[in-house]
């Protein structure tokens, strides 16, 4: 179970996000609230595995629960494997209700106190008002709308310089046509970063209203051109543009209409432009794993149809289009950002280490990380364990003797730049059956010489046969302590936790190796 995004803050050296995470948190207990209260843990242990029956189970609405599923799946509580629901085990434990150590209960008794957690300011304050006057139903539309657009402004703000350096390297020219960009904030730090550019911010009226409000200078609109309009009708005639902003634009719609404003946007670019793209992206493993599902959850509760589109079918959009030179950056924050174009994109605007980290992730395995060949740990000592600890030796062509010697596996290692170590659990065949795809994945996009060690006896036939030559060349693939590496101290180096399982029913991880050059 991984920590909560405030957990791993440092709150004396982080940015705002610490706080941001803390404003947010009830999400998360909202979540597990609703989770324990449909019993959802406990229809999956009755054996309710597909979404469609589980659903049905739950009483649940079918589109609406798969996304509340999914932050579930984010928070590890669940997990899903060809198209079925499981229990994580801490869920198995605590929230199944026939297991001698169920706390949902308990759990619904924190919720029961929530109420009296709302009037914490008029317990410890003396005063009628608070700092900031807080927005109800009942406030005006200007001004709830002013409030609104205001706090965007100030967010974007935190992260522009961030997302204005993505494209120092790029050669963009205006203009700029930022859609949907509130109080023109991007807009502006992009027409900042380059003399003599301009941009065009389309956003409804009562949003430019607002806008000219927090920027009642004149001075502050001479390079940005206000339009009060709804991008979807607005006619822009012949005009082209060479850099389009979408900063949290699409999460507004549902998946039909975000992808039909994109295509519309698609044809305002001129052939050398740029499309950039800002948001909560759920299939994104960043700095705030959490936020893209819970974000999507935000928007079916506070909009008409709002939901946040993954990136891979932002991507697909976007090629759909014809836009087929994409980039994928994951902000220091909790949003990520697409940058696509015509024409090739410089190297250094493509993180491909990242992507690949995602690319496991997407794929069901727990979690990836990279690290350098020098940091994987070999000695002489692992293969004698499996001599005198394993009662497998010598029976399977993928263990010893018949594998490299950890010195020969060295020769191999140094042949490779990138090292991606990933984390998964049981099944073994799955879990290899994984590696492969991840190692086909990678062949396929270019790296030829991708090579996955996996874990444990290879699983591939039922029984190895212990003829001299492998059946099964194409899927067979050694474990690393079968070469000569050690297990827990390069998994130590790459970031992971690992430990020995000293209970029965303790949480067991598997380790895989993918090599890529």
């Amino acid at each position: 179970m991984k920590q909560l995004p405030f957990q791993q803050s440092d709150p004396v050296h982080k940015n705002f996000q610490f706080l941001e995470d803390l404003a947010t948190a009830y999400w998360y207990s909202e979540v597990l609230f609703a989770a324990i209260e449909l019993d959802l843990f406990g229809w999956i242990e009755k054996g309710y595995h597909r979404m469609e029956t589980l659903a049905e189970a739950a009483g649940c609405r079918m589109h609406e629960f798969g996304r509340m599923m999914r932050v579930l799946r984010r928070l590890e509580l669940v997990y899903d494997y060809d198209g079925q629901w499981f229990n994580n085990r801490i869920s198995q434990m605590y929230l199944v209700d026939s297991s001698p150590d169920y706390m949902g209960d308990f759990f619904l008794y924190r919720q029961y106190m929530k109420p009296q957690w709302s009037d914490l300011l008029k317990k410890v304050s003396r005063a009628h008002h608070v700092h900031s006057t807080p927005l109800s139903a009942d406030d005006d539309y200007e001004v709830r709308n002013f409030h609104y657009v205001r706090s965007l402004d100030r967010l974007i703000r935190q992260k522009a310089r961030e997302i204005i350096s993505l494209f120092s390297h790029l050669p963009w020219k205006g203009p700029v046509l930022d859609i949907g960009g509130g109080a023109g904030t991007l807009a502006r730090e992009l027409t900042n970063s380059r003399l003599n550019d301009h941009a065009v911010l389309v956003d409804l009226p009562e949003v430019i209203r607002a806008a000219r409000l927090i920027y009642p200078d004149s001075a502050d609109w001479k390079q940005i051109h206000a339009v009060a309009g709804d991008f979807r009708f607005y006619p822009f005639s012949e005009r082209r543009f060479g850099l389009i902003v979408m900063s949290n634009f699409l999460h507004a719609y549902s998946q039909d209409t975000a992808r039909h404003l994109l295509e519309q946007a698609i044809k305002l670019l001129r052939p050398d432009g740029f499309v950039l793209i800002h948001d909560y992206m759920p299939d994104r493993f960043g700095k705030s794993p959490h936020k893209g599902p819970l974000y999507d959850l935000n928007m079916m509760l506070n909009t008409y149809d709002g939901q946040c589109h993954d990136t891979a079918k932002i991507m697909d959009w976007l090629k759909t289009a014809g836009m087929n030179h994409l980039a994928v950056h994951d902000l220091q924050t909790d949003t990520s950002v697409i940058i696509g174009s015509f024409n090739p994109l410089p190297l250094s605007c493509k993180d491909r280490k990242k992507h690949w980290r995602h690319v496991a992730r997407n794929m069901g395995f727990a979690d990836a990380k990279f690290l350098a060949s020098s940091d994987i740990v070999t000695a002489a000592w692992v293969r004698i364990k499996c001599r005198f600890g394993c009662g497998g030796y010598g029976k399977n062509l993928q263990c010893p003797p018949h594998t490299l010697s950890h010195s020969e596996l060295r020769e191999v290692l140094a042949s490779y730049s990138l090292v991606l170590m990933i984390q998964g659990s049981p099944p073994g065949r799955d879990f290899h059956k994984k590696l492969l795809e991840l190692e086909k994945r990678a062949f396929l996009d270019g790296f030829h010489k991708a090579l996955v060690f996996g874990a444990g006896p290879c699983p591939v036939c039922d029984s190895c046969p212990g003829d001299p030559v492998c059946r099964n060349p194409e899927k067979a693939r050694p474990s690393m302590e079968a070469c000569g590496i050690d297990v827990y101290e390069t998994a130590h180096n790459a970031g992971f936790r690992i430990e020995p399982v000293c209970e029965k029913q303790g949480y067991v991880k598997y380790f895989g190796l993918l090599l890529m050059e």
